[in-house]
């Protein structure tokens, strides 16, 4: 009987913990379908924004497209959001949710873009690191199609502001004559500026760039180009080989010049306030002698009894000791 008590009171401590729990109306969206539709709805809003002027008006069209998925209204939408508002633990972790969600959506598109362009999805870490994910080898012609090589490296997580890049490549002129090739890259960052060299080849040989900008933006790009050209394509000539390209990022060093300038001065100070301690200390043992020569003042009956007392000694009679 006591065990059957004891059920009942765990049975009526849940359901009074549950009915005061916050619990969504039956009118409102519910929050699992809920994450799904505000997901659906900010894609679209995404996608809208990237319309051109004169395709505006499929804005409206992506949102009644997401309406009718889940098969609800613009005003149910509107009616279950403002409840959600007014709620906003409820509505903070169903946009905790999405953005999870849109993370790990990006992430994966990353992986698939860099499997379609044969390159990694993020660059290696370290302070000296070659980012260049493309061929090594390439042979330009003077074939329009066949006579430039573009590349194009987004940021990631391991790029630094105030890098350093070194671009580098092997050229080989394989035509005597009038030949060039035209090399040049660019670091694009946050606030949209640029920052860029660009250098002509003529003969063959290891060609590098370097750029190390002084911008405190976080870099968002580089990107870069050669271009060949021959003056004479009347006939074919064999063209350019480029060999062993690479593009190494260096990270700024840290300062330890800096830091050990800061310590030094540091212990300089204390040195410092030391020698001045000691000083300080000197100076009152000084100051401690000096004041007891200072001369005293007195009044005249101290002054007559201190003389009677240093003269008592010179009025008494001595005795003299007689030579037998």
């Amino acid at each position: 009987m006591r065990r059957r008590n004891i059920t009942w009171v765990w049975l009526l401590g849940a359901a009074f913990m549950v009915g005061c729990g916050k619990q969504v109306p039956e009118d409102i969206i519910q929050p699992d379908r809920m994450e799904n539709i505000l997901y659906d709805y900010h894609l679209s809003i995404s996608m809208g924004n990237n319309l051109s002027y004169s395709d505006n008006y499929q804005k409206e069209a992506y949102k009644n497209y997401v309406f009718e998925k889940y098969h609800i209204t613009e005003a149910d939408f509107d009616s279950s959001m403002v409840w959600y508002t007014r709620h906003t633990e409820e509505l903070a972790g169903l946009y905790k949710k999405v953005g999870e969600r849109f993370r790990s959506e990006k992430k994966r598109m990353q992986e698939l873009l860099a499997l379609r362009e044969d390159k990694p999805a993020a660059s290696l870490p370290g302070d000296t690191v070659d980012v260049w994910y493309d061929r090594k080898l390439y042979w330009l012609t003077d074939v329009p199609l066949a006579n430039k090589v573009t590349f194009e490296i987004p940021a990631d997580s391991n790029f630094k502001a105030k890098d350093a890049f070194l671009w580098s490549a092997d050229y080989i002129f394989l035509s005597e004559g009038e030949r060039r090739a035209t090399m040049g890259f660019n670091i694009l960052f946050d606030n949209d500026s640029v920052v860029g060299r660009v250098k002509d080849i003529t003969c063959s040989g290891v060609q590098t760039l370097y750029i190390k900008p002084d911008s405190a933006f976080a870099i968002k790009s580089v990107s870069g180009f050669i271009y060949y050209m021959d003056s004479d394509s009347s006939t074919n000539k064999p063209g350019l080989i480029i060999n062993n390209i690479a593009l190494t990022r260096y990270h700024e060093p840290v300062d330890t010049m800096t830091v050990a300038g800061k310590d030094s001065l540091a212990v300089e100070q204390r040195v410092g306030t030391d020698s001045v301690v000691t000083e300080k200390k000197a100076d009152s043992i000084q100051s401690v002698d000096i004041r007891k020569n200072v001369p005293v003042r007195m009044n005249p009956r101290e002054m007559k009894e201190n003389n009677a007392a240093d003269h008592s000694h010179l009025d008494r009679p001595q005795r003299i000791k007689r030579r037998n």
